[in-house]
Order: C-alpha cells, then structure tokens, then sequence
C-alpha cells in the first residue's frame, strides 16, 4: 500500500526503532546478529582527514568501506559477466528498487513491482486506496495485510501520486547511468542540471550546480585520471566510495536546490561513481536497503535504524553520514546479488525450456525480453518482437503454464507478466 508516515507509527519512547511489516522486504539481511564479528581493532590504519571526516570516522570507516567496496565490485563484476538481457533486466529492477526505498524514506510504502505497472499505465490512482479499492492502484504493496487509510486528507492522497510519480522520475535516470559499459550520459553541469530539474520539484541553480561539480565531479576513465578528491596535505585521493558520500553531504550544505533534496544529492553522488568508472554495469545502488536497514528525516541524507547502528559500531555510538553511506551501498549491492542471482535461474530454466524449440519458435526471443523488463504485457511483447498480439498472447501463456512467469496483474484484461 501507499501509506503516509501518519499510517506508520513508531515505537514508544525507549523502545528499539521498528517500522510496521511489509511484505516485499522479506530479503535476508546481512547485518544479522549471526553477521561477522565488525568491531574494529584498536591500532589500524588512518585516512588523512579534513573538516569532513570526524576523528571516530577515520578509525571506523575502515570495515565499512572494504564492505561496501567489495560488495559493489562483485556486484559490478557478475553482471558484467551475464547475458545483455539479464544485465539489463538487473538494471532495470534495481532502478525501481531504488526508488521504492526512497519512497519508504519519505514514509511512504511502494512494491517495486507496483512502481513497474504504474510505468506502464497498469494501475489506477493511489487515491483508490482511501476508497476501498487500494488493490486496483498498489496490488503488491497491499498483498501484506490490511490498510491504514483512515480519514486521510486529500492533501496527503495527492501527495501520494506525486511521491509516486518523483519515483519513477528517479528509476529513469538511474536506467540512464551504466550507459555503455562505464560511460555516463552526464558529461557537464548543464546536464545534470536538466536531468535532475523534473525530479527535484524545486530550482536548481545552475551556478551552484557548476560549483559542485568543480569540486566533486572527476573525469571518467577515458581521461585517465585516479577517482576521488584528493586528501589534504598527503596528495592521496580519496576511495572513489568516500569521495561519493562527501559530495552527496556537499550537495546539501551548499543549497545546490532552494529546499532540500537527499534524492538529488545521491543520484548526483552515484553519477560521479558512474562518470569515474566505479561502476561500469550497473550503477552504484544506495536506497535498495533502506526499507530493511535505514532511518532518518524524509528532508536529509537517510541514517540508519538504532538497532543496525549498534551492531555495527557498539551500543550508543551514533552513526556519521560516511557510516551510514557506505552500509547502505553494501546492503543495496548484495539486494542486487540476489535479484541478479534469480535473474539468472530464470534465463537457466528459459534455456532448458526452450532447447527443443523448432528453429521458427519466438520462445527464447519472449524469454529474452522477459528477463530485460520487470513487466511485459502481451501488447508489448508483440511490438517487441513485431508479432501478432495473439501470438504474444499465446507464448506468455505458454511460459506461464511452463511456471518461468506469473500473471502480476490479478485481472482478466490489460494484463502483464513478470519472471
């Protein structure tokens, strides 16, 4: 469902920070108390730091940033070993993933897969919620249990279709940023300014846009030159990972927008990891977690829930922005992991299902472009492969039948299918 932060009530004072049940955040979490030991050694290895980085974070921001990197890296690197279908179908997923966290840090509370038919025009109103009729606009965010629609105000129903609509703003222009293996379609500040204007419903000014892109924005590979900003007074750039966080924290201390924009601030960050190279078939995830680990002002950078906090620093330590980031980037690349993982048992039983196929057989083409998009619906899958509607009808009834796809629509007409 759609609900606003009034529908989701916190814990009593004192008692650990706990959002209400969803469904669709039912993922393994890596920070469980099972998860390695993380305290940090005594003695270790300090960066040079400036006003940015505290004197705690230099000691603890170690961990985290191995963490972070390697999960990303291994992220980047197996799907940069996939198939073109399956990495462009991870793509797309983990683009509506982020989005549908940064839903739940505005408090509002948006299935992923929701946000893919409301792409294609398959879902109603979020207001349809407040009426009775919440199925009909959000069928897998209200799959969980009942809602809490309650004498809502009009202001917050339309708030809802907005947030909705900033969100998939935000899954199109992460779709934007793997680009063509490490190449990023934001070459100059007058880009990202036009890019990021629908989203940040506010005015970008573009000077202070050049500003920080002066100070943060480093060439891309093809440049050759190293990624970060470099440490004072060591000459040392900093991990490309840290150097992300600081020009997010950067984005919002210097007004870029007239009010304040955390979505704008990340996607600029995960364009410089994009433009650098950092991550050249997908891009750099920060949001995918947050309904599982993440807590914070819907108008500020996300934090984190008490209770991860204390499993990663220590009961009562509070956690820094840098901390914050770079578990968040950790935990959104092993949810990409897992979608990447599924993605690929889907394209492994689509080939074993298809092996016998007559040579004409569109199968394995319907295969393919099931596994590029989060949802197909027949009509589109027919101008996809330049097909008959019924054809396209008839092979995704074949596939489902075969158990490779499922109906995510629940309705007899305008319906549409997902691996």
């Amino acid at each position: 469902m759609f609900a606003m932060v009034s529908d989701t009530p916190f814990a009593e004072p004192g008692e650990p920070d706990q959002r209400r049940h969803l469904a669709w955040a039912d993922t393994p979490y890596e920070a469980a108390s099972d998860a390695p030991d993380r305290s940090f050694p005594a003695q270790t290895r300090t960066f040079q730091r400036d006003a940015w980085l505290s004197s705690e974070d230099a000691v603890a921001l170690l961990v985290p940033l191995s963490d972070a990197t390697d999960a990303l890296a291994r992220l980047d690197a197996r799907a940069a070993a996939a198939a073109e279908p399956v990495r462009q179908g991870l793509t797309a997923r983990m683009a509506y993933a982020e989005a549908a966290g940064w839903l739940a840090h505005t408090h509002a509370w948006v299935h992923p897969l929701d946000l893919a038919l409301r792409d294609l025009d398959l879902t109603a109103s979020t207001a349809l919620a407040a009426f009775g009729s919440g199925k009909r606009s959000l069928p897998h965010t209200l799959a969980g249990g009942r809602t809490e629609w309650h004498d809502q105000p009009f202001e917050a129903i339309a708030d809802g279709d907005r947030a909705v609509a900033d969100a998939l703003i935000l899954a199109r222009l992460l779709r934007q940023l793997p680009g063509a293996r490490g190449t990023s379609p934001i070459v100059r500040p007058a880009v990202m300014t036009e890019l990021l204007r629908p989203l940040s419903a506010e005015t970008l000014d573009p000077a202070r846009v050049a500003a920080w892109w002066a100070e943060h924005m480093q060439p891309g590979p093809a440049e050759h030159r190293r990624p970060g900003r470099r440490m004072p007074g060591i000459g040392q750039p900093l991990p490309p990972l840290l150097a992300a966080a600081r020009a997010a924290a950067a984005w919002m201390a210097d007004g870029v927008g007239d009010g304040p924009a955390p979505a704008s601030a990340l996607f600029a960050a995960v364009s410089l990891l994009a433009r650098t190279g950092s991550a050249r078939s997908v891009f750099a995830p920060v949001w995918a977690a947050y309904p599982a680990s993440g807590f914070g002002d819907p108008d500020s950078l996300p934090g984190l829930r008490s209770d991860v906090s204390d499993r990663l620093l220590g009961w009562g330590r509070s956690v820094t922005w840098p901390i914050a980031f770079l578990h968040l980037v950790a935990e959104s690349a092993r949810v990409g992991l897992r979608a990447l993982d599924r993605l690929l048992a889907a394209a492994e039983r689509g080939r074993e299902l298809t092996t016998r196929c007559d040579r004409r057989s569109r199968l394995p083409d319907a295969v393919g472009e099931l596994l590029r998009v989060p949802a197909l619906t027949p009509k589109a899958l027919a101008a996809r492969l330049s097909i008959a509607p019924q054809t396209a009808t008839s092979l995704l009834r074949s596939l489902a039948a075969a158990g490779l796809v499922g109906e995510i629509t629940g309705r007899g007409s305008f319906r549409a299918f997902a691996v």
